[in-house]
């Protein structure tokens, strides 16, 4: 039992170290709108991604999923990513009174269309909360708990180290820039996403 709790605060560490959409709207709110704006979007990503996760308990067993279903995510997802980064390319000055880009609606399209996401819940996550669920009364929220924990505690960090260089990346001769950055990286994503459907 502690050896799957222990797994599951790792493999959160992990999934929020990962760069992805979620990251990349975090630091574009940070550069955008301030470190508490920015750690808002963690907060909605977190929401959206445990009413996901209880969602793919419900889905996979009850009807399950099937690589067309997948596919479709991924799709989807990329469009997402291609829509928000045209939205983040069109960025050229700091505003901190504007209004927030990445809201909690965004955020869960980018959860709801993430294949990845979808993937590492139904191949490891689900797996993985089931075995410690035959170990434990209510295992697979254990799981799920503690690695939504750990996944806000390295998102929550890498948001703050970012914060750190907010002043240097808002010199207004690399606002622009900065911006284009993270928007060319959310392209990067969607693309990928397509790819990863290529045979």
């Amino acid at each position: 039992m502690i050896s799957s709790i222990i797994e599951a605060f790792l493999l959160g560490l992990v999934g929020g170290a990962v760069p992805g959409p979620i990251l990349t709207g975090t630091f574009t709110e940070i550069l955008n709108s301030g470190f508490l704006k920015g750690i808002r979007v963690i907060f909605y990503a977190l929401i959206a991604e445990t009413i996901g996760a209880l969602l793919i308990f419900l889905i996979f067993y009850a009807i399950g999923l099937n690589q067309l279903a997948i596919q479709i995510i991924s799709i989807c997802g990329a469009l997402v990513l291609f829509w928000l980064s045209y939205q983040v390319w069109n960025i050229t000055q700091i505003n901190t009174e504007a209004r927030q880009l990445i809201t909690f609606p965004k955020v869960f399209l980018l959860t709801a269309f993430n294949s990845g996401y979808w993937i590492f819940w139904i191949t490891i996550g689900i797996p993985k909360a089931l075995m410690l669920n035959e170990s434990v009364l209510g295992g697979k929220f254990i799981f799920l708990t503690v690695f939504e924990f750990a996944w806000l505690v390295m998102t929550f960090l890498l948001a703050f180290v970012f914060y750190q260089f907010r002043p240097l990346l808002q010199r207004k001769n690399l606002v622009g820039a900065t911006f284009r950055v993270l928007a060319i990286i959310l392209i990067l994503l969607g693309v990928k996403t397509l790819l990863n459907l290529l045979p």
